[in-house]
């Protein structure tokens, strides 16, 4: 037999002509992950031109494609905050309905001696969590990358969290009680979330000219918080509200109150940012922006497999709610 002869062998795009779906629509059947994505009757064309056809799954081209691990890397500022602990929960889980394991890998060190190094080979693709897509360009090129908790607007598939209008949500409140000088603990990091965050506070505060407001530039570090704004709660400003970009933030904020003789929910109010556990542990229970960190990170896995699967997923942005608790409270009335 001539070697012109030999018949070559099925492929997937083969059965996406016969079937006559994309190539990527037999990968979601094939792989047994189309429901909810594809309608039942062309998942049973595509079977059905599949079985005629005499195709069969390439499992070693599919390892080499895919790079061979079933593993994507969660890509994390830092492993201190216990929200990115949630945002691999919801990961981890819906990684286990597919087959995926989820790592995480915090993208600086915790000595701050610079990022550790990840063989690209030894993983399927890349979720950015907390920053944009150029900061883990050398992680993810030529792979699979979803944006998590970053713009919507972005040249990547994203997973946001409106957190603006959980922003708005927490000013709305303030103002409601009465507050007419709201201190904004706002978080140094550059990153989207909270420019957002600040960005939103100033819009707000557009329709509220009675409402004076100063910032104070943190750390995460609540020690560091407390002696920052100590000296904010103790000058002319005198604020009977704040707003802080995170919980951790708000802890702070809490023992400076404290440490000054100040009773928080009655001589000041506080605002966080997560609605992490320590939040209803506070005494008083702290008001903040419950943020849907778990569902984030299941849902960046889902847009991942439709991403792997050669999709255009559209952005999706999820909701936020303001839980509020003991520590806000109409501000004391003056002398």
């Amino acid at each position: 037999m001539r070697e012109s002869e030999v018949a070559r062998p099925v492929t997937a795009a083969d059965v996406a002509r016969v079937a006559g779906v994309s190539q990527s629509t037999v990968s979601l059947v094939l792989n047994g992950k189309w429901q909810g994505r594809v309608r039942e009757e062309t998942a049973l064309r595509v079977r059905v031109a599949s079985d005629s056809l005499g195709y069969r799954v390439n499992q070693a081209a599919r390892t080499l494609r895919l790079g061979g691990t079933g593993t994507v890397l969660l890509v994390v500022p830092t492993l201190e905050n216990p929200v990115f602990a949630a945002v691999h929960a919801g990961a981890a889980r819906a990684g286990a309905e597919h087959g995926l394991g989820v790592v995480v890998f915090p993208l600086g060190s915790e000595d701050d001696r610079g990022p550790f190094p990840v063989p690209k080979q030894s993983i399927d693709g890349v979720l950015a969590c907390s920053m944009p897509a150029a900061d883990v360009a050398g992680l993810s090129t030529g792979l699979p990358l979803v944006v998590l908790d970053d713009t919507p607007h972005g040249p990547a598939p994203t997973v946001a969290m409106d957190v603006g209008d959980g922003m708005a949500q927490a000013l709305a409140h303030l103002v409601a009680l009465g507050h007419r000088r709201i201190l904004h603990a706002r978080a140094t990091r550059p990153t989207w979330t909270f420019c957002r965050r600040a960005e939103v506070l100033e819009e707000t505060l557009l329709g509220h000219p009675e409402v004076e407001k100063m910032d104070v530039p943190v750390t995460f570090s609540p020690l560091e918080v407390r002696d920052r704004v100590t000296r904010a709660l103790t000058g002319v400003f005198a604020p009977t509200a704040v707003v802080c970009d995170d919980d951790n933030i708000a802890t702070g904020v809490c023992h400076a109150a404290r440490a000054l003789g100040l009773t928080v929910g009655q001589d000041l109010s506080v605002v966080g940012f997560n609605d992490l556990p320590v939040a209803s542990l506070l005494a008083p229970a702290l008001t903040t922006v419950r943020l849907p960190v778990t569902d984030l990170g299941f849902r960046g896995v889902e847009m991942f497999m439709a991403v792997a699967a050669g999709e255009n997923p559209a952005p999706v942005v999820l909701p936020t709610e303001l839980v509020v608790r003991e520590s806000t409270a109409p501000p004391r009335p003056t002398a």
